[in-house]
């Protein structure tokens, strides 16, 4: 969805906090050095914040985790007006579903509803993490965490309804969102061996927009649109969402070879010249292109180069699981369009 700013914020802070399995014993680990560990440590053996007993992980800190992830929906929710709907003038006929799915004529191209999916696993995910930080048991974190993700994000489709329109195709990748973020949390080896995440760098349009005292955004009037100014999640433009498998989780390879630590396969969609409108070049054709490449693993690099107990490891290689910037090589296929539909949200 439109969540690259604030998400990325969210997990980088809950990286730091995230608390491993109770011991190392309590799942398979394909840790050599037997250290407890985080499940959204895939590839790293670096222990986090030491070894706990059972009863030291769960002594009580579930209200404090639990009023952290209610401050994280209640600042999310802050910027979510700030982006979205301040200033944005309420419809007077409401839409359903007009916006598409990845028709090359829709409003994005397709790359909104990748974001749906990654904000929503994003969201959940770090609630999942500070709730074990708290000693909540894994199973039940994930499932709440996950739920409240997807119950937020039905919160925006609703209200976008009476702003945008209602989706039901970023509804769907919502749910698909959630349940990623609850297959990823309790399965450490299916996110030892796959990310998903956007790799992103601001395109020239949200530059102009955020930056240019000329630009549409510094001189819309009241009663128009929202500019995308402040919304940089929907700089579309700027993203690209790709699945990722790292080579170094598949244990034969890595024995093996230990380049592969550094290398990710991945397969990954774009639009380019959809949203933000192109105002800098109208003429400019709107493209989409799904591609597959190689990709380089900043994880296993930031595992390789800092210490085994840093902090600034843990924070890095937790948000190198989500975003990144453009690091894959790779060939696609295109399919571009002079005009596309506006509307979405």
């Amino acid at each position: 969805m439109r969540l690259v700013c604030a998400a990325l914020l969210i997990v980088t802070w809950l990286r730091t906090i995230a608390v491993a399995e109770p011991v190392a014993s309590e799942t398979a680990t394909h840790d050599r050095d037997g250290a407890v560990r985080s499940p959204w440590l895939d590839q790293s053996p670096s222990l986090v914040l030491g070894s706990k007993s059972r009863d030291e992980h769960t002594t009580d800190h579930k209200l404090a985790s639990g009023i952290a992830v209610a401050g994280i929906y209640a600042g999310f929710s802050a910027w979510a007006y700030i982006a979205w709907y301040r200033n944005h003038p309420e419809k007077e006929m409401h839409d359903f579903g007009r916006d598409g799915w990845f028709g090359v004529h829709t409003y994005a191209g397709g790359a909104d509803k990748l974001g749906h999916a990654w904000a929503t696993m994003v969201l959940a995910r770090g609630g999942t993490a500070a709730l074990r930080a708290g000693g909540w048991d894994r199973t039940k974190s994930a499932l709440l965490s996950a739920a409240l993700s997807e119950g937020l994000f039905f919160a925006v489709e609703m209200k976008d309804y009476y702003y945008y329109e209602f989706s039901p195709g970023d509804f769907t990748f919502n749910t698909l969102g959630a349940l990623a973020a609850i297959a990823f949390d309790l399965s450490p080896r299916l996110d030892e061996l796959f990310d998903y995440r956007v790799e992103y760098e601001m395109s020239p349009q949200y530059r102009h927009n955020l930056f240019d005292s000329n630009s549409p955004c510094a001189k819309r009037v009241k009663g128009q649109p929202s500019c995308s100014r402040w919304n940089i999640a929907e700089d579309y433009s700027g993203e690209r969402y790709l699945i990722a498998l790292h080579l170094g989780g598949i244990h034969t390879l890595r024995d093996e070879a230990y380049w592969t630590k550094f290398v990710d396969v991945a397969v990954g969609f774009q639009s380019r010249n959809y949203k933000p409108p192109p105002t800098l070049d109208p003429t400019a054709p709107k493209r989409q292109t799904l591609f597959v490449g190689v990709s380089l693993n900043l994880q296993g690099l930031v595992d390789a180069a800092l210490p085994k107990h840093s902090k600034l490891r843990k924070a890095a290689h937790g948000l190198f699981e989500v975003a990144t910037p453009p690091m894959t090589l790779g060939i696609g296929i295109n399919r571009s369009t002079a005009k596309a539909n506006s509307g979405g949200a």
